[in-house]
């Protein structure tokens, strides 16, 4: 889904007979239309999340998204509307990845390992930019030209869905690798009765959150401001600190990478932080990751244009902090809607489809010739965001597990393992000293 953010840089330079010539407006619904797709599938995928296993689910996304990236060169000599019916494909695929990242951590992730869950799976975002961007660069910069971005990661594509296929089970109880001690560590601690069906849904509960409002608002302004880096980074590089494309690749992608090591690491963090309640855990780390890195926006947007290196260095310090909403808003989420984790996630990503469809049009409604106002005014306008959103979030989260997790649907308590936080905390940290 990514592809399109740094071709649309190259396509401007294409002398070949694929060269594409799209005006601003249309380059702009090429770059956000994959969010239609993305909430176009939204009900299907998590309908089908509801009634089927989820491996089949993920696999049939991976196939559309194989299958409509490779088929994006052909599409764009067709014609502008077959180009972005491509697109939309791409979108549906992606809508699948949140819901798996909510159900894998309810059903794998241990009480005390939900932040490193959450990390690892979340960060598909970072990972699949701290590949595409430098890739794409040297791809667009070879004799492929731009189609060759499409064709390699079709083929990426088809082929880590190929291992998935291999390797993945949704339920730990299903997969041959894991033994029973392993399996009663994961079970611990856990709702018993696991409610799947539609109706018993809790709808009334979940939408009168104000907890799970507050994460969802959170996501919005963290959300938003990714999209400025996922898909403006190569324009800012290139257009505004005058990076040639190879080069322009490879340092969008830096403060990605910084960006997923801080994801990874806010959750082992939470995780192994015992001192403090998980609700003042995510306040912390939702800070960290909205309003200081708002701050470094604010710094950034005054940075003058000659100053390239020094722009670059508070970009990564920008955009590295925000990996703290691993443990923020995301763990949050999970903690609070218990099994019904990836319903909570299939909204942080409809969220997030709606940033990518809205953020091309803000961005390009403030940035207009890539000038340093133009520039100063979009940083600053994402950080008074990020800022209101956290302030948000701080008022309202709770990560305990809400009362209706533990309803079944004749409204009484479902059968919990008895444990105090502390008491399972000791077993877990009796049975690690083992491993």
């Amino acid at each position: 889904m990514n592809t399109y953010n740094f071709t649309k840089i190259c396509m401007q330079d294409d002398t070949s007979t694929m060269k594409a010539n799209y005006t601003k407006s249309e380059s702009n619904f090429l770059q956000s239309c994959v969010a239609i797709g993305s909430l176009a599938a939204s009900i299907p995928f998590s309908v089908a999340f509801q009634h089927l296993p989820h491996k089949p689910v993920f696999i049939v996304a991976g196939i559309i998204s194989g299958v409509s990236t490779g088929l994006v060169p052909l599409a764009s000599t067709l014609g502008y509307g077959w180009f972005v019916t491509a697109r939309i494909f791409q979108g549906m695929a992606f809508s699948a990845t949140f819901p798996l990242a909510g159900s894998i951590t309810a059903n794998w992730a241990t009480p005390f390992e939900h932040g490193v869950f959450i990390g690892l799976l979340t960060g598909n975002t970072q990972l699949s930019n701290i590949f595409t961007m430098p890739v794409s660069g040297w791809l667009c910069s070879s004799s492929g030209g731009w189609t060759s971005v499409y064709y390699v990661h079709s083929g990426v594509s088809l082929v880590t869905f190929s291992l998935f296929f291999l390797f993945f089970k949704s339920s730990p109880r299903e997969h041959s690798w894991v033994g029973e001690k392993e399996l009663e560590t994961i079970e611990r601690g856990k709702v018993a009765k696991k409610i799947s069906r539609p109706k018993d849904l809790p709808f009334r509960h979940i939408l009168t959150s104000l907890s799970l409002w507050a994460c969802w608002i959170a996501s919005f302004g963290d959300l938003i401001t990714v999209q400025l880096v996922s898909q403006f980074n190569p324009q800012y590089m290139k257009n505004y600190l005058n990076y040639d494309v190879l080069s322009s690749g490879f340092l969008a992608a830096l403060p990605i990478i910084f960006q997923f090591i801080t994801k990874l690491s806010s959750g082992i963090i939470s995780d192994r932080i015992k001192f403090i309640n998980e609700t003042l855990k995510a306040k912390i780390f939702n800070t960290i990751a909205l309003a200081v890195a708002a701050v470094f926006f604010i710094v950034l947007a005054f940075i003058p244009q000659e100053k390239h290196l020094l722009a670059i260095i508070i970009m990564i310090c920008a955009e590295s902090v925000m990996g703290a909403n691993t443990a923020g808003f995301n763990k949050c989420a999970t903690l609070h809607s218990q099994q019904y984790s990836y319903f909570s996630m299939q909204q942080i990503m409809n969220i997030w489809a709606c940033t990518i469809f809205i953020e091309p049009f803000f961005v390009n409604m403030i940035v207009k010739d890539n000038t340093f106002i133009d520039w100063r005014n979009c940083f600053l306008a994402h950080a008074i965001l990020l800022l209101f959103v956290n302030t948000i979030f701080c008022f309202f989260a709770d990560a305990s597990p809400a009362k209706w997790t533990r309803l079944n649907n004749n409204n009484s308590e479902d059968v919990i393992v008895e444990t105090s936080e502390k008491e399972r905390y000791d077993t877990f940290a009796i049975e690690d000293t083992k491993l």
